[in-house]
């Protein structure tokens, strides 16, 4: 069974703890108890428009989620059924490698997981360190509430996406087993829940497939969105309301059903256009300083064509570098020649 996996010696106290941290026991005792004052609220907005709490930790509590990250989390052998914000430098995970896994399917049953980060509780994040890890209770109470905030698991904090890659780590295996052995194929990018399959099924399967997700949630306390709960069919293509055109199956964003996965053509267009946006802005005197915010934006958006090798990415990247160094320069330039003559001279 492929299962999460900590292969190390687990930490039994806190002195054993402060060494692998490479910091005091008084220090993380100390942001223990107070951890969930020292974050800073950084609102987000989704693709829908509705808002998106996230935080950020301040130090040195955000210094510590980090070590904690790389000395304890991502040293897990994380099952090849999760590709949501893992290191793994043999089999690259990513949106890249979620959607490939599916792109022979037929058939695909896309499911999402309703306020996923809020549903993990501190219990759940201490029985990950007890159970899965095998540190003991003392010592999985304080990593809990270092990575935790008023109970819960805050989106945006360095180690939560690992916490929600293990959150199913007992239960998530015995599904994934019982999918492969009907033949199926099971996947999660974070809240993304995929189902594919080689071959047609029918509305009684697809039900009993619902209802095996829908339990293995409520064994941690999570619920599914209802209104992203669809089936896709090969050859099947979707009208999005935003831009008013038809586009085919996506898997966390990806086209699937051909030999590569892709990005939607709706979503290439749009990328060209706020290049270009940038670059209008720019001929108009627009500074880097303010271009730049947008621009982090866009060639985030361009990651997503490298990934796919698509060759519009590293054409697109080129003209934002382009842009950034022109943008730079054109300010001084414009003030070197808004100096009269004499200025500008030299004696």
């Amino acid at each position: 069974m492929d299962a999460p996996l900590y292969p190390f010696k687990p930490i039994h106290s806190m002195k054993a703890l402060s060494r692998t941290l490479g910091e005091s026991t008084e220090l993380l005792e100390s942001l223990a108890t107070r951890s969930s004052n020292l974050y800073r609220h950084v609102p987000q907005t989704k693709k829908d428009g509705t808002p998106r709490d996230t935080y950020d930790a301040y130090q040195p509590l955000k210094a510590i989620q980090r070590k904690i990250v790389d000395r304890l989390l991502a040293r897990v052998r994380f099952p090849g059924y999760l590709h949501g914000g893992i290191k793994d430098p043999v089999n690259r995970r990513s949106i890249y490698s979620n959607a490939k896994s599916h792109g022979s399917a037929k058939l695909v049953l896309l499911q999402d997981i309703k306020d996923f980060f809020p549903s993990i509780k501190m219990l759940h994040v201490q029985q990950i360190f007890e159970r899965l890890f095998g540190f003991s209770e003392a010592v999985s109470k304080v990593l809990a509430l270092l990575t935790t905030r008023n109970g819960v698991v805050p989106q945006g904090a360095s180690s939560s996406g690992y916490l929600a890659n293990l959150v199913f780590w007992d239960v998530e295996p015995m599904l994934v087993a019982r999918l492969e052995a009907q033949g199926l194929n099971y996947s999660r990018f974070a809240d993304d829940i995929t189902i594919s399959s080689l071959t047609p099924l029918n509305s009684a399967t697809l039900t009993k497939l619902v209802s095996a997700v829908t339990s293995m949630l409520a064994e941690k306390g999570c619920y599914q969105k209802r209104s992203k709960l669809h089936v896709r069919r090969r050859g099947q293509t979707l009208k999005v309301k935003v831009i008013d055109e038809f586009v085919p199956l996506t898997v966390t964003g990806l086209t699937i059903f051909n030999q590569v996965p892709g990005i939607p053509k709706a979503e290439r267009k749009a990328i060209r256009a706020a290049v270009k946006q940038l670059e209008d802005q720019a001929e108009h005197g627009a500074s880097w300083i303010q271009l730049e915010p947008l621009a982090r934006r866009v060639m985030g958006r361009i990651g997503r064509l490298i990934a796919c090798a698509h060759p519009e990415g590293e054409r697109l990247k080129q003209r934002l570098h382009t842009l950034k160094a022109r943008s730079q320069i054109a300010p001084l330039d414009r003030y070197v020649a808004a100096q009269p003559e004499s200025a500008r001279s030299v004696e």
